[in-house]
């Protein structure tokens, strides 16, 4: 995220990473994008704010089953992450520095009231803010930006294991509805597969159509596009107007079962692809 006169917020202090780490960041003048967008001209006079965020996640049933070590150690208070590698018979320990570190015993809940629910606020403020998740398979990505798979709990509240989308959401519409405020709020899914774009909320074509259907001269391809101001955008993509935090939940079901699964050794869910949900 980047602010007009913000100081640099200090990188962790080696250049390799353990574990999975949640970083933020994105363009205060317009500037489209989640991951690796290019950096607009003049951020050194503007400053730029990017943290990075640590989360380590526990054994899994088979890990513990076959004695897996633990390699991996974190640190919540001093916000280091210790990793342990034996090379040649020799012990070598490593120590990594993150803006805020989870470890593995780390709720849903926690992480997002720390380091997400302030990102929110900025949003609301005007600023235009990137969330984003990656690390190897079955580290636990989408279980940390969707959550474990239920939308609502009985109550109407949020499960337990909500992420950070669906807390997201809620915060935003909890606020502007207590501000009694006049908005309008679009969203879009995409994504990225083979270096290939796929629309994820792109209506289903039909199987067996009975009659061709006409093309929409209007409806332009899906492409990556340079908005004039050092940013990038994704034209063409279908826009869904919400109304409501439920609205929304409907429609990351609906993205994430077309998003395309291959079973891994680590996950029989495996995605193996990078997904966008944004939020206007």
């Amino acid at each position: 995220m980047e602010k007009r006169g913000g100081t640099p917020s200090p990188s962790p202090r080696s250049t390799e990473k353990s574990g999975k780490d949640l970083t933020r960041s994105g363009d205060a003048n317009g500037g489209a994008g989640a991951g690796g967008n290019a950096t607009p001209k003049g951020d050194k006079e503007k400053g730029v704010n990017v943290q990075v965020i640590l989360r380590c996640r526990p054994l899994s049933d088979d890990e513990t089953k076959g004695n897996t070590p633990v390699v991996i150690s974190c640190n919540e208070r001093r916000r280091e992450v210790a990793a342990t590698q034996v090379i040649a018979n020799k012990q070598i320990d490593r120590t990594f520095a993150f803006d805020k570190v989870f470890g593995p015993s780390s709720k849903q809940k926690d992480l997002f009231e720390q380091s997400i629910s302030p990102i929110v606020h900025e949003v609301l403020e005007g600023y235009n803010c990137t969330i984003f998740a990656y690390g190897q398979t079955g580290t636990g990505k989408t279980y940390t930006m969707e959550g474990g798979g239920t939308r609502k709990a009985k109550s109407g509240e949020l499960p337990t294991d909500a992420g950070v989308i669906p807390r997201s959401v809620r915060q935003i519409f909890d606020i502007l509805e207590a501000q009694c405020a006049e908005y309008s709020m679009k969203v879009t899914f995409l994504e990225l597969y083979n270096e290939e774009i796929t629309d994820l909320l792109a209506p289903d074509e039909p199987r067996f159509p009975v009659l061709p259907v006409p093309e929409d001269k209007n409806k332009k391809p899906i492409a990556l596009m340079e908005d004039g101001k050092g940013g990038v955008f994704v034209r063409g993509l279908e826009e869904e107007v919400v109304y409501s935090a439920g609205e929304i939940y409907k429609i990351l079901d609906k993205g994430s079962a077309k998003r395309r699964t291959a079973e891994t050794l680590l996950n029989k869910q495996s995605s193996r692809s990078h997904s966008i949900f944004s939020i206007t």
